[in-house]
């Protein structure tokens, strides 16, 4: 009998690891606008790719949700993994502050807002007449996008769930924008990088004051209709959206965003932002860490190939990276906000190793 029991249990957990199946996934064709394709179809190496979702299976690079890759605008890979599913929405963490950027540029171009220099304390006239901070009233929309503002602000030196982490004391308070724009001031606007959320609840609230439309419903009918997203959800807490972490997405949708970043604005031949727009969001505007730049909250990274490769990182393994060189879009989500660094390798290798499955980069 215990012979019998033993079978069974070994007999159990083979069929379960066999019902793991981490080989690789032709994308589905969904009609929401992907064209989908193969990495045969793409001269993308299969085999490299084959031992990246290995390696992310094994749990090499912690708890990752889904792996998509976009290559000269169709979708070759779709992977998800430890039971994540495809019509699941996905917190985007940080990833969301991009948003406050492209949203911007269409808020500019419909005439809402005069420009990128405009003063943030004018498009606030009870914060100007109450401010005597001669700092704040040089800090301008562009300073919010690339993290110059100036605040008084460390969101990076100590763990998220530490409570004397700024950004943990952020998600406390009650009124989100009256906490940002009252920050106490640093340094000189345009002159130091400091990673900040704070700078993106502020230009959601600009944009809500320019266009009479909360950043959510903005987004919804100039990006989310256009795209053909209808399924989102996005966190604001007393009227207050969080555009510095709070958005829910699909992966696919999430690839789909990216694919716009990609092309310049344009979605199925139509033009949703400038392609001079996007060419500002991509413009580095200070070095954060040589070869590592901001740009409109996106940041630019030199690689040791030559190329430049854009970037939008988020708490715990979210990420959107876009290639321009390679006609390459590669999306991560993942959860490893309780898997110490220590432990997993760092998902910039992973985006390393996905970038490598290009014909261009096979030697």
């Amino acid at each position: 009998m215990k012979k019998l029991i033993g079978f069974l249990i070994v007999s159990s957990l083979i069929s379960c690891k066999q019902e793991i199946n981490c080989s690789y996934q032709v994308p589905v064709d969904k009609n929401d606008g992907l064209i989908v394709s193969t990495l045969e179809k793409h001269s993308l190496d299969i085999d490299a790719f084959e031992k990246v979702n290995k390696d992310i299976c094994s749990g090499i690079y912690g708890h990752l949700h889904s792996v998509l890759v976009i290559h000269k605008n169709e979708l070759v890979i779709e992977q998800y993994y430890n039971g994540w599913k495809r019509n699941q929405l996905h917190i985007l963490a940080s990833t969301t502050k991009s948003f406050s950027a492209i949203m911007t540029g269409i808020a500019i171009e419909q005439g809402k807002i005069k420009d990128e220099n405009e003063k943030m304390l004018d498009l606030f006239p009870d914060y100007l007449s109450q401010s005597n901070d001669t700092l704040k009233e040089k800090i301008t929309i562009k300073h919010l996008l690339t993290n110059t503002s100036g605040f008084e602000w460390d969101e990076v030196s100590l763990p998220v769930d530490d409570p004397n982490n700024m950004g943990y004391k952020m998600d406390k308070v009650d009124n989100l924008f009256k906490a940002s724009i009252e920050l106490p001031m640093e340094t000189m606007p345009g002159t130091k990088y400091a990673y900040s959320g704070p700078n993106n609840i502020i230009i959601g609230e600009i944009i809500k004051a320019s266009t009479g439309q909360n950043i959510a419903e903005f987004t919804e009918a100039n990006l989310f209709k256009p795209l053909g997203i209808s399924d989102y959800q996005w966190f604001s807490k007393n009227g207050i959206y969080d555009v510095g972490g709070g958005l829910m997405l699909k992966s696919r949708d999430i690839a789909k965003y990216g694919l716009l970043h990609l092309n310049k604005g344009k979605w199925n031949d139509k033009q949703i932002v400038s392609s001079e727009w996007m060419d500002e969001i991509f413009e580095p505007y200070i070095e954060i860490k040589h070869p590592l730049y901001s740009c409109c909250q996106w940041q630019m990274v030199k690689t040791e190939h030559g190329f430049n490769s854009w970037f939008i990182p988020g708490n715990g393994g979210q990420i959107i990276n876009v290639v321009p060189d390679l006609d390459l879009v590669i999306v991560i989500n993942a959860d490893n906000r309780k898997i110490p660094k220590e432990k997993r390798k760092p998902l910039e290798f992973l985006i390393k190793d996905l970038t490598k499955i290009h014909p261009d980069l096979k030697n």
